[in-house]
């Protein structure tokens, strides 16, 4: 799994992204975003390239809503 300007980075960092007040669906949608990182280093370190383009392709489109969601409320 690469570290550096992928799908599973960014998603990272968004879990980690510090905000001024935590909406209701923040913390569930976090968890779900662990998951799923866990699954992807599962599939690297089982050398399962196809599950882990699977993976990647939902990280970089939660990331896509989860930053969507943050700028509408403005955080």
């Amino acid at each position: 799994m690469a570290l550096s300007g992928d799908p599973f980075t960014r998603l990272e960092g968004l879990i980690y992204q510090p905000v001024a007040s935590r909406p209701d669906w923040l913390k569930a949608w976090r968890n779900e975003a662990q998951y799923l990182l866990y699954l992807a280093r599962r599939a690297s370190d089982d050398d399962d390239d196809e599950l882990l383009q699977e993976l990647e392709d939902q990280a970089q489109e939660m990331a896509d809503v989860v930053e969507s969601k943050l700028r509408a409320e403005g955080l």
